[in-house]
């Protein structure tokens, strides 16, 4: 397995979540993290639970449904950090609501946030990872979008196209030493999940539910395997509890 100290590693969506659970653990196993998201005021405080030293990080604050956005995100590392060696896509955001009540504006704001996005970051990307002859991407699906889930029709649709997506690009640059894998947790103890919770009638769905320090020491897990035994695709899902 390889070291992920001094590696730079980017982070979309790490104000709060998986996001923030994911700075955390890279940054404990020493790598430089660039913090992306909306919020300034939830990217600073996650930057302040690091307790690193102003060198080893960097906040973005970028809307990545927008291409000059994503932009930002990726010259700004470069221009202070010189270079990208793993590129989290992590951004996510879904509705749960029946199709029939979902406005065309909330499908958009999915489809934009969880599969256009990560369009925008392949775009910008990979031609700087060619030209520094490699890198990582890695994209944070869900198992939703292996399976149609009622409620979750758009969500489900988008992270299923980003399943595809991601598996067709891996291909066209498998041979550039770049890496593109998709990590699909199971339902993760985040904000937008307890709200779904909630609207569930059974009691067993929140201890079925991951960790958002589960779901990123897998992804650390991905990021520190040797380039020759990297996964394209993994899932990730709870231990079954015995009763």
């Amino acid at each position: 397995m390889r070291s992920l100290k001094n590696l730079v590693v980017v982070i979309t969506g790490a104000g709060q979540g998986i996001g923030a659970a994911i700075a955390q653990h890279m940054s404990a196993e020493g790598a430089i993290v660039v913090l992306a998201g909306r919020t300034e005021k939830k990217l600073n405080k996650v930057a302040e639970s690091l307790k690193i030293r102003e060198d080893r990080f960097l906040i973005v604050t970028a809307d990545v449904t927008i291409r000059s956005r994503m932009k930002k995100i990726i010259t700004s590392t470069i221009k202070k950090f010189r270079r990208i060696d793993i590129f989290i896509n992590n951004a996510g955001v879904g509705i749960h609501k029946p199709l029939v009540e979902t406005t065309e504006r909330e499908f958009n704001i999915i489809f934009n946030t969880n599969l256009k996005a990560v369009y925008y970051s392949f775009l910008e990307l990979i031609p700087i990872l060619r030209k520094a002859g490699g890198g990582q991407i890695i994209n944070i699906s869900s198992l939703a979008g292996r399976m149609g889930v009622a409620g979750l029709a758009a969500y489900s649709s988008s992270k299923a196209a980003l399943n595809v997506f991601s598996e067709a690009v891996a291909g066209e640059v498998r041979n550039e030493n770049i890496k593109i894998c998709v990590l699909s947790p199971a339902s993760t103890d985040t904000r937008f999940m307890s709200n779904l919770s909630g609207k569930s009638k059974s009691p067993s769905k929140a201890a079925q539910k991951l960790t958002v320090d589960e779901v990123a020491e897998a992804v650390v897990f991905l990021a520190r395997q040797n380039k020759n035994a990297w996964t394209s695709m993994a899932d990730i899902r709870p231990l079954s509890v015995k009763k």
